[in-house]
């Protein structure tokens, strides 16, 4: 009898064991993504000084909740929020959202962080990612079926384990309104694998070079400039690793991507996933906020459309013309309305204005015989009779006096006054209450607070200027909502293409030059034996395979060879 009770126990414990084993696959079958809540630039400053950019409203919807709602169409059930500054204004307001009842959202505060690769290390720290993962911008609008691009990747990870990367890409001209200004990336890949081999994105050369290799090994290459990144990326875990081991890799693009491609001895692969019907953007800076903003409400979206309240606790209507009004609205018969408008609850609009393309947030009040032409309005905003507002956009709680005027091209911050018949100059950033970090800043500060007030009568409103935050002066002209002209692309130098005619002459080439080419015999030699030797310390050491690889890509880097033969 002991022995029947004793074998029922251990068929009883055997039945347990196997029911936690079954529950662990199924957490590590739970597709997990990492959203980063930062995008480390500056672009949209003023906004962006007290608020972060994912909580900007885009048609009057926070931008996060685009990321989101895609995230939890496309199967996820639990993301990992990376944050490095305003983390509590984004945990406040994932926490009042809806998406906690359709995934697990963890906030992850990224202290000390300065770059995409800084917190992504951190969140390899905590080791809570289980397996392949969806890495994606809370800047990101998208409708795309992320299940064919997880297939595809899944396929490619089975094929072989080196496939550690799928990057979404979508077919865009070099000067489609959604790519941002400084978006000219040249893309080189297999077109029968669509494995990428080079990603080019440096907006200040005129040439994208292509390792000689490279053409041997892929018959079939194919050059793009007409392809645009759309930061949805589908990664191994093998990704995290290599952040790790290259602690100087900082941006995804330049860093990251770049850094896989051209380590010749790991072998590390990336695939794009090529999209052109379905709908992919990232918002990266005005210019690319205001041509998206359009494409939401002209439906290119859909169905992440404003009528269809998805993405958050809205109740907008649709009307002819592109026209959506919340609940309450009412617009004066006497105003001129024309298409693209969008008007949030309890907003009031005064008699023979007129209206056309313009993104009008809740509670804000709008006198008569205002003229508003694609701009943006923020909540509570208070525009006095007879003003006008040309292409700009103005922050939460902005207030125009009567017959003020603003734009084009204008960023004002969050409480902003501009007093009657004052006048907003093209391309003007203006904010209140500007903290500079720098005691030599004091000076630039004092100067922007005296031009704020002579361009708006108000006290107390500043100029921002990147220099007040000891940054290098941009060119928000070329990043601006409307800027003038089409993107130029970099021309090749007369003189530079002569010195590159005489080094075809004397023999040499740009691979060369950069000491790739194995065509120095002592050198080869060198190389050969430091090789060799690391392969005899790892052989004695009895160390494992990814450390000698891992001493072999040293080896490869102080030499700048190709190994492929190796």
């Amino acid at each position: 009898m002991a022995k029947k009770k004793g074998g029922g126990k251990g068929k009883g414990s055997s039945k347990k064991k196997s029911g936690a084993s079954g529950e662990e696959l199924k957490q590590e079958n739970v597709l997990q993504a990492v959203l980063l809540a930062d995008s480390f630039k500056t672009c949209f400053r003023p906004l962006t000084l007290k608020k972060p950019k994912v909580l900007m409203p885009l048609v009057n919807v926070p931008m996060i909740n685009y990321t989101l709602e895609f995230l939890a169409s496309g199967g996820v059930k639990e993301v990992f929020v990376l944050c490095c500054a305003h983390v509590e204004q984004v945990r406040s307001h994932l926490k009042d959202c809806s998406y906690g009842r359709m995934m697990k959202i963890h906030v992850v505060y990224c202290e000390n962080s300065y770059s995409e690769g800084d917190a992504l290390r951190h969140l390899e720290q905590m080791q809570v990612l289980k397996s392949d993962f969806v890495l994606i911008g809370g800047d990101v609008i998208s409708n795309i079926e992320m299940k064919e691009v997880l297939d595809r990747h899944h396929a490619l990870r089975k094929r072989d384990k080196l496939n550690i990367m799928t990057m979404v890409l979508k077919c865009a001209e070099p000067n489609h309104r959604t790519r941002g200004a400084a978006d000219r990336a040249v893309v080189v890949y297999d077109k029968d694998t669509e494995q990428l081999l080079v990603f080019d994105n440096k907006a200040d050369s005129w040439k994208t070079e292509v390792d000689v290799t490279l053409i041997n090994e892929h018959p079939c290459v194919e050059f793009r400039h007409d392809l645009m990144d759309t930061h949805i990326y589908v990664c191994a875990l093998d990704i995290l690793d290599l952040l790790t081991e290259n602690f100087d890799w900082q941006d995804l693009q330049r860093d990251l991507v770049k850094g896989v491609l051209d380590d010749f001895v790991l072998g590390n692969k990336i695939h794009a996933h090529i999209i052109t019907g379905e709908y992919a953007a990232r918002v990266q800076d005005p210019k690319s906020y205001h041509a998206i903003s359009r494409d939401v409400i002209q439906r290119w979206t859909y169905p992440m459309v404003p009528e269809y309240n998805l993405v958050a606790a809205t109740s907008y209507t649709v009307f002819r013309h592109n026209i959506y009004k919340e609940d309450g609205v009412q617009i004066p018969q006497s105003c001129t309305q024309t298409c693209d408008i969008v008007v949030g609850k309890g907003t009031e609009i005064g008699e023979g204005c007129i209206l056309d393309k313009c993104i009008i947030g809740r509670n804000v009040k709008i006198g008569k015989g205002c003229e508003l032409r694609r701009c943006h309005i923020y909540d509570d905003c208070q525009i006095g009779p007879d003003a006008r507002v040309v292409s700009s956009v103005l922050g939460k709680g902005v207030r125009i006096g009567t017959r003020a005027s603003v734009g084009p091209n204008c960023l004002l911050g969050p409480g902003v006054k501009v007093n009657g018949n004052r006048a907003v100059d093209e391309f003007a950033r203006l904010c209140v209450e500007f903290d500079a970090d720098e005691d030599d800043q004091t000076d630039l500060k004092d100067r922007m607070y005296k031009r704020g007030k002579e361009i708006t009568g108000i006290e107390g409103v500043c100029v921002y200027t990147p220099e007040l935050e000891d940054l290098d002066k941009d060119a928000y002209e070329t990043f601006c909502l409307e800027p003038s002209g089409e993107l130029v692309w970099p021309r090749k130098d007369e003189d530079e293409d002569e010195d590159e005619d005489d080094d075809i002459l004397d023999g040499k080439n740009a691979h060369d030059e950069k000491g790739k080419g194995v065509g120095d015999p002592e050198q080869k030699k060198q190389f050969e034996k430091e090789l060799i030797e690391t392969l005899h310390r790892g052989m004695k050491g009895n160390l494992s395979v990814e450390s000698v690889v891992l001493e072999a890509g040293t080896v490869k880097l102080t030499y700048h060879s190709l190994v492929e033969e190796y």
